[in-house]
């Protein structure tokens, strides 16, 4: 009997019905985790070029990012291996009439890619590969000479937080660590020529906007915690922290 090993990525919007499916269509602002998700955003906008770039995205998902992207001005491809998820993400570009984003369900371990693209991006997908090199050396295969691939994965011990776990048991879903130093590794295996880890936009921004500033009862102690969130933020930007994306050049 053949096992199919995606087959908990293959199913997962499937199995989560049509109101999980919706729950996803309203990322970012409907996440808990919203306030990193735009602030990875704009470390995103910011590091790319000016559109109209060609971006492709491998585990898009239902697109929200992909779809972000397009409305920028950019040419977004985006990939999935689950129908519904591509179902959703051509709906939604429907409904926003975009005509610079296409999706296509296909599996970004053996995805070959009709054209060349300026950039490849994994948003938290990368963790749930089969063979992470694999798709790693897709990713590199569909970069134009000098493009860049971009990753933003979860830290060492995500596979073991409940959350993950929960997720392998229920849906049978790949939950892998998936640091940046590692990815280094793997661009290096396949052929990418440099690469750089930057730190996370959210972890610099949230010690520097707190609302522990309402605790100052004076312009001194206002001073003073505004010192302290520069003093953190400035460590979070010099630590060697597994909370940065990487980008990486070929």
């Amino acid at each position: 009997m053949n096992i199919d090993p995606k087959k908990g990525e293959r199913e997962y919007f499937a199995r989560i019905g049509a109101a999980g499916v919706e729950q996803s269509t309203r990322k970012p602002f409907g996440d808990d985790a919203c306030s990193m998700m735009l602030a990875n955003l704009d470390a995103l906008f910011h590091f790319l070029a000016a559109p109209p770039a060609h971006l492709i995205e491998f585990g898009c998902g239902v697109g929200w990012l992909s779809l972000l992207l397009a409305q920028r001005g950019y040419e977004v491809t985006g990939v999935d291996i689950s129908p519904e998820a591509i179902a959703a993400a051509e709906k939604q570009s429907r409904e926003r009439n975009l005509t610079n984003a296409r999706f296509l369900v296909g599996d970004y371990e053996g995805f070959t890619p009709a054209e060349s693209y300026d950039y490849a991006l994994f948003y938290d997908s990368l963790h749930h590969a089969e063979d992470e090199l694999t798709a790693v050396r897709c990713a590199f295969d569909a970069l134009r000479p000098g493009g860049a691939m971009i990753a933003f994965e979860p830290r060492h011990g995500h596979s073991l937080t409940a959350t993950s776990q929960n997720a392998v048991k229920e849906f049978g879903v790949h939950e892998k660590d998936m640091p940046p130093d590692y990815i280094a590794r793997l661009g290096r295996q396949v052929g990418f020529a440099r690469h750089l880890i930057l730190p996370r936009s959210h972890e610099v921004m949230r010690s520097l906007y707190r609302p522990s500033y309402r605790r100052g009862t004076s312009v001194f102690d206002l001073k003073m915690l505004l010192l302290l969130s520069k003093l953190r933020a400035v460590r979070r930007l010099f630590s060697r922290s597994d909370e940065h994306f990487i980008v990486l050049w070929k």
